[in-house]
């Protein structure tokens, strides 16, 4: 009988460092896990804003093409809306910029940028904006 007890305590000693074990390989995975799910979350929050600034230079560029050429500025310009100057977007900031393009001064190129996170990311969109009816000689 002595000797049958004395098995079954191995037996539970055993079983002590099995789980013990387990437990150990169990949190070095979920350490694991956590720095992959906070690498996840930043990475989303960087797409997040991304997808924030190009909507925002899109609108833009499309408001300037909307005007149509004759109603740009007929010199270059730059025209700057600092961070809280744009309704519901106080973290980005737009830079457009319409330029006469050389040698063919009949096309203008028209560059709007958007910086957020204190101008750390910027997106950059550019587009060409010819005369529909250009003087003829």
């Amino acid at each position: 009988m002595k000797i049958l007890m004395r098995k079954l305590d191995n037996i539970r000693g055993y079983n002590l460092i099995e789980v013990l074990i387990a437990m150990a390989i169990l949190s070095v995975v979920s350490l694991g896990m956590g720095g992959l799910i906070h690498i996840t979350v930043g990475v989303n929050r960087n797409s997040a804003g991304k997808t924030v600034a190009v909507t925002l230079a899109q609108d833009k560029m499309e408001e300037m093409i909307a005007t149509g050429y004759p109603h740009l500025s007929s010199t270059s310009q730059t025209l700057t809306e600092s961070y809280g100057a744009m309704a519901g977007y106080p973290s980005y900031r737009r830079v457009s910029d319409i330029r006469i393009n050389k040698p063919d001064t009949d096309i203008k190129l028209i560059t709007v940028d958007v910086y957020w996170n204190d101008d750390k990311q910027r997106v950059r969109l550019q587009s060409l904006l010819s005369d529909t009816n250009p003087d003829l000689p």
